[in-house]
């Protein structure tokens, strides 16, 4: 009988966060599950808030570092992982047993997949956003598909290669806030790993996104300069953003030219990060 790669559940939160970890966690205690939690702290007191019941949890062990940036916390998350699969979770997140078999069978089935994109719903049982009905590869997944990280499960493998979250991009992060998923794909093709999109449910969630502020958020603007930049070259990311900025226009009435202002600081940061240069991949 062949034997299932475990999977290990990366929990990142930060200060009071981690008073819903216990949450997330599945009630029943599995062989092949176990969870890894990434305490990010601003204040030393944060660290006497750590739950009792992470504590007696056999299944669970927690990482604490100091400091913010969300990119940071799942990079050091991923550093003290050692699961076989390593899913990418919040601190509001929910997980079922039928989860965990989609992502083994998943995995089983697909021997050449590195890291695997699914599909989440609201704890209230809705989709959180338009998803492809059917499997494909995410080099070729249709325009209007986004990923977000508790969608995403990563082989060690995919790790070993060295693929990090850019602490430049997300929230906490020192010019932007969000675009760290793309920036993540965008480098894991860039390594030739393959990554593929699968119709299963894997996870629950609020879906709340940094991204979806991008209307009263400024580094989100910037955010959505940068990752066109850092994903189609400095030409390639200012035709989008135009593009971007004028469809709100024509769409809802907004005014296009504090969004290109904000979205051209946003490229102008990523070329000065990337030592003047930008790269035009796909993923």
């Amino acid at each position: 009988m062949e034997v299932k790669e475990n999977i290990e559940v990366l929990i990142c939160t930060v200060d009071e966060g981690i008073r819903r970890v216990p949450d997330v966690l599945s009630p029943t205690v599995r062989g092949d599950v176990r969870y890894l939690v990434s305490f990010q702290y601003t204040d030393k007191k944060w660290l006497e808030a750590v739950p009792e019941m992470l504590k007696r949890r056999a299944d669970v062990k927690i990482v604490a570092l100091a400091g913010r940036g969300l990119s940071v916390n799942r990079n050091h998350a991923f550093d003290h992982s050692s699961g076989d699969i390593v899913l990418v979770a919040d601190d509001d997140s929910r997980y079922r047993d039928r989860y965990f078999d989609a992502v083994q069978r998943t995995f089983a089935s697909n021997r050449d997949v590195d890291i695997a994109l699914f599909r989440g719903k609201s704890h209230e049982g809705h989709w959180l956003k338009r998803y492809p009905e059917t499997a494909c590869e995410w080099a070729s997944a249709p325009r209007w598909t986004y990923a977000s990280s508790w969608e995403m499960a990563v082989r060690r493998r995919a790790l070993a290669r060295g693929v990090r979250f850019n602490e430049h991009f997300g929230l906490g992060s020192e010019y932007l806030a969000s675009g760290e998923e793309d920036v993540f794909l965008s480098d894991a093709v860039g390594a030739g790993l393959r990554i593929v999109y699968f119709p299963e449910t894997v996870v629950e969630t609020d879906g709340d996104t940094t991204g979806g502020h991008f209307l009263d958020n400024v580094r989100v603007q910037r955010s959505k300069g940068a990752v066109f930049c850092y994903r189609y070259g400095t030409f390639g990311a200012a035709f989008r953003c135009a593009k971007e900025a004028f469809g709100y226009f024509v769409r809802r009435g907004v005014n296009p030219l504090p969004l290109m202002r904000n979205m051209t600081d946003g490229i102008r940061y990523c070329r000065r990060i990337n030592d003047g240069k930008s790269r035009r991949r796909r993923g």
